[in-house]
């Protein structure tokens, strides 16, 4: 069976009077919701998103609220910090 995963984006450092925007969706197909729970966590972290929540909708699709993860440090950073300075 498919399940419609409807994925919202919200910044990493919000407000609490902040909204998620939608960005789009996907489809994941399992027999039973927590495998699809599962196949979705698996894919939006597979897309680079860190995943704030995943929450089941009346019509038995999902509603997924994602952050982008914080970008990697620069390589001149790393070792000017393991240089000590």
């Amino acid at each position: 069976m498919n399940h419609q995963v409807h994925i919202f984006q919200i910044d990493r450092d919000a407000k609490p009077a902040d909204r998620a925007q939608a960005v789009g969706g996907l489809a994941v197909t399992a027999d039973i919701h927590e495998d699809a729970r599962r196949a979705a966590l698996a894919r939006l972290q597979a897309d680079g998103r860190t995943v704030r929540s995943l929450s089941f909708l009346v019509d038995g699709s999902f509603a997924a609220v994602v952050t982008q993860p914080a970008p990697s440090p620069s390589p001149a950073n790393v070792r000017r910090a393991r240089a000590g300075g």
